[in-house]
């Protein structure tokens, strides 16, 4: 039960500490919320965008090109002859053709810094019937009727509960579901279902990750009640939400969750209102009884990944599967098994299985662990891998391997290698607690794996797929883009759109998760660069997952946004595998981000801005590319600091970042401001902060300090001068008015007749009014003047900067000579 009684919270300010930055570094644009985050196919509407740096902006970037945006204009009049923009310039008409495909899209705003972060924005069903949530209905008494089929826009209030009335039939199955997480909403909601008695029948808070989902089927005909709010009772228009009360066909799940590629596979749909779809014996999912349908599907023969939007976390989201659809239910995804598909046998204590397998499995009950017996041979490499967390479910897998009949353990295994790096720096999620291990008999016989869920919980959703198979090598591609890393935001994380200025870098987090012990080279490659802008490939060898791919931008290079492609190239033994980079972003940024929960998801697209506007401060070069040292011994590498337009203030501190192995507290050289030359000593002595290793390894410099910067100092120059045009003009239209003044008191001097007196009044009047108009627009010419000049106020800011990559062979110590 959900209990609506008011709760005590984290206070606002500390909420405000916790979403706001409270440190200047050079701008970026992030695009924190658009308003509506959805729209009809088939229409024109208007949306209104807001966030940081979001300046002078021209328009929004749909990842699909078919939706167009806009912007809102004044119309052109005599105070603006050439019109301007209404408003701050945040408001825009968006059209979205008749004949697009509902679903989810992202959007970024175009600016004066280039591209915006991104947010999800829904695209509903030509026939959808749409409204906002307006008034009060903060009680149930006051509660707002709407109808099953439409979809209400609404935002929680601090502190408030959205309380909505709808007319249902017994027996009739609706489902009910909120949007909000799934839109990149702040709001973190539930959902309670009352009758007109004002006894509660049915809530969720988390259903599909932290938005809700409620099965509800009435006993009665009659007026029942639904109350929306967050689990913390926060609120705010950052607090939004998409409500829907539906009689769609929704699908749970498809079982097997995989298929074997290039195949006909027979696959169970499980869900409800399922066209066709009968009452499926036994599965049960948070009470309610799934139906289902059998379906032969053509399994595709290449692996791939949904190339549509999700907002489940990145390692989820490239999970290799395709979709599939029921009517107009939603899509599932369906995985491609890495070997024959053998679905476990709940009442079996032990299942033999012949590898290589790939087994279908459920935690039915809480605590049930899972034993699966196979014969494997001496001296041959088997890997076995868990996939539960990355099917979206709430197992969380646990390996032990025994040889049958024996308890003692040979590999455990739990969650693998995190690559949030131990320094607290990287915030962006590309974790999973899927267990895999290696593992390699000492002699042939029979042995068993036992897989356990310590979440504890039990039913048809916590499925999993199990493999056991030999090496299948592969990897794949992440990018990232948070924040630059600075010494005043060491453990916070926030988004950030990658914006390159002039003879500057920006640098992508690079993540390749490998599979099954692969430890070729991966070369990654940005391409697609625009005009002045270039890349050198970055290679990640032997074992090593993580790196940055550095970008730069030449002195002259112009102006430019757009995506660009991040891929990698790999030898898996006589083929070569190409794997395309999805960028990860984070939703919200968050002070101690390894205190909070911070989100992260895959964007649509992954996107790079030239500014030709600012010069970068400085920018630190190794004196060559490409370096050797013994394990144990110190390498030192001179490092060059070229400074622009006397920007950097104060020392550049420089140190390597990337470093395979090395943890925390790198070695780092002090630049001083004016000198170009340092010399970074770092140490090969393995140590706890160091886990240094033999092998070729990549890493790029990082250069952290102050610089003098002038926010937009141009937009205050166009401000004061629009000020002065305004000024002029206003002194204009008061001659004007002494003109028309003058006239009229002239021609009744004259005992000129009405029709000529009324002329001359209306021309005062107008008069009048053009100078009145023309004195509103100098007073707010005149604020926004002295708010572009403020803010272009020279402002020690911190700034970081990026070499290109740096090679070192680190080779074992000689031998020591007898």
């Amino acid at each position: 039960m959900v209990n609506f009684q008011r709760m005590r919270f984290l206070s606002p300010a500390l909420f405000c500490l916790l979403a706001a930055p409270v440190f200047a570094q050079l701008p970026n644009s992030v695009l924190q919320q658009i308003s509506p985050a959805f729209g009809k196919v088939g229409t024109t509407f208007e949306v209104s965008v807001s966030g940081e740096n979001l300046e002078q902006l021209t328009g929004l970037r749909f990842s699909n090109p078919r939706i167009k945006a806009k912007q809102v204009r004044l119309p052109i009049d005599e105070i603006y002859p050439q019109g301007r923009p209404s408003g701050n310039g945040n408001r825009f008409t968006v059209t979205i053709p008749a004949s697009f495909e509902p679903g989810i899209v992202e959007v970024r705003t175009l600016g004066y810094f280039g591209l915006s972060t991104a947010r999800p924005f829904l695209v509903v069903p030509e026939g959808s019937v749409e409204i906002r949530e307006e008034g009060d209905h903060s009680t149930r008494d006051k509660a707002l009727p709407i109808e099953i089929e439409t979809g209400v826009s609404g935002a929680v209030e601090n502190r408030g509960i959205d309380w909505y009335r709808f007319p249902a039939k017994a027996g009739d199955r609706l489902l009910i579901q909120a949007w909000a997480e799934r839109l990149d909403s702040r709001a973190d909601l539930q959902l309670a279902v009352f009758d007109a008695a004002g006894r509660e029948l049915e809530s969720n808070r988390q259903f599909f990750g932290r938005d809700p989902f409620v099965d509800f089927t009435p006993e009665t005909d009659g007026e029942y009640f639904l109350a929306v709010s967050d689990i913390l009772y926060r609120g705010s228009s950052s607090h939004f939400y998409r409500l829907n009360i539906s009689r769609d066909p929704h699908i749970d799940f498809a079982w097997p969750p995989a298929g074997v590629p290039g195949t006909k596979t027979k696959f169970t749909i499980y869900g409800r209102n399922l066209p066709g779809g009968s009452q499926s014996e036994g599965v049960v999912l948070d009470g309610k009884p799934l139906e289902s349908v059998e379906v032969e599907l053509n399994v595709p023969a290449e692996p791939g990944t949904v190339d549509r939007f999700t907002s489940t976390t990145p390692r989820q989201s490239m999970l290799s599967a395709f979709t599939h659809r029921i009517g107009n239910s939603n899509a599932t995804r369906i995985g491609f098994a890495t070997a024959p598909v053998v679905e476990e046998k709940p009442d079996a204590e032990s299942q033999t299985v012949t590898v290589p397998a790939e087994i279908a499995g459920r935690f039915d009950t809480p605590g049930d662990p899972d034993v699966f017996r196979f014969s494997a041979k001496i001296g041959t490499t088997y890997f076995i891998e868990s996939i539960a967390d990355r099917l979206t479910t709430e197992a969380d897998t646990v390996l032990i391997l025994r040889k049958a009949g024996d308890e003692t353990i040979l590999a455990e295994a739990d969650d693998p290698a995190s690559f949030f790096s131990v320094d607290r720096f990287d915030s962006t999620n590309f974790d999973t607690t899927d267990a895999a291990l290696e593992f390699t008999p000492e002699e042939d016989g029979e042995y068993e794996v036992k897989l356990i869920n310590q979440s504890g919980g039990g039913s048809p959703a916590h499925r999993y797929r199990l493999a056991i198979r030999e090496a299948k090598p592969d990897y794949q591609l992440f990018t990232s883009t948070e924040r630059t890393i600075t010494a005043t935001n060491g453990r916070a994380g926030y988004p950030a759109a990658p914006l390159v200025r002039k003879n500057g870098t920006v640098a992508y987090r690079v993540v390749a998760p490998r599979r099954d012990g692969f430890e070729g080279d991966i070369v990654v490659r940005a391409t697609g660069l625009p005009e002045g802008v270039t890349s050198k490939p970055l290679v990640l060898s032997g074992d090593t997952e993580t790196g940055f791919l550095t970008v730069k931008a030449a002195a002259n290079a112009p102006a430019w946004s757009g995506p660009i492609r991040i891929s990698g190239r790999a030898k898996i033994g006589d083929r070569e595998v190409v794997r395309e980079s999805k960028n990860a972003s984070l939703d919200w940024g968050v002070i101690f981000s390894d205190s909070f929960r911070v989100r992260s998801r895959l964007d649509l697209e992954t996107v790079l801005s030239v500014t030709a506007d600012e010069t970068t401060p400085a920018f630190v070069t190794a004196e060559k590319p490409e370096w050797e040292v013994e394990l144990g011994q110190k390498l030192e590498i001179p490092v060059k600091v070229t400074d622009f337009d006397s920007l950097r203030k104060g020392n550049l501190t420089v140190q390597p970042h990337g470093f395979p192995g090395m943890l925390r507290s790198p070695p780092n050289v002090a630049i001083a401001e004016g000198t170009a030359d340092g010399k970074l000593t770092i140490d090969f002595n393995p140590n706890g902060n160091f886990q240094a290793k033999a092998g070729q390894f990549q890493f790029v410099l990082q250069g952290i300090g102050l610089a003098k910067y002038q926010h937009n100092p141009k937009l205050g120059l166009a401000a004061t001068a629009e000020h002065k045009r305004l000024v002029a003009l206003e002194a204009e239209f008061a001659k004007q008015v002494e003109t028309a003044q003058q006239r009229l008191a002239d021609l009744k001097k004259q005992g000129a007749g009405k029709p000529e007196l009324d002329a001359a009044q209306q021309a005062v009047k107008t008069a009048e009014d053009l100078k009145k108009r023309a004195g509103d627009a100098v007073k707010l010419a005149d604020k926004e003047a002295k708010a572009a000049r403020a803010k272009a106020v020279a402002k020690d800011t911190k700034f970081a900067t990026f070499s290109r990559p740096i090679t070192v062979v680190v080779k074992e110590p000689a031998p020591a000579k007898k």
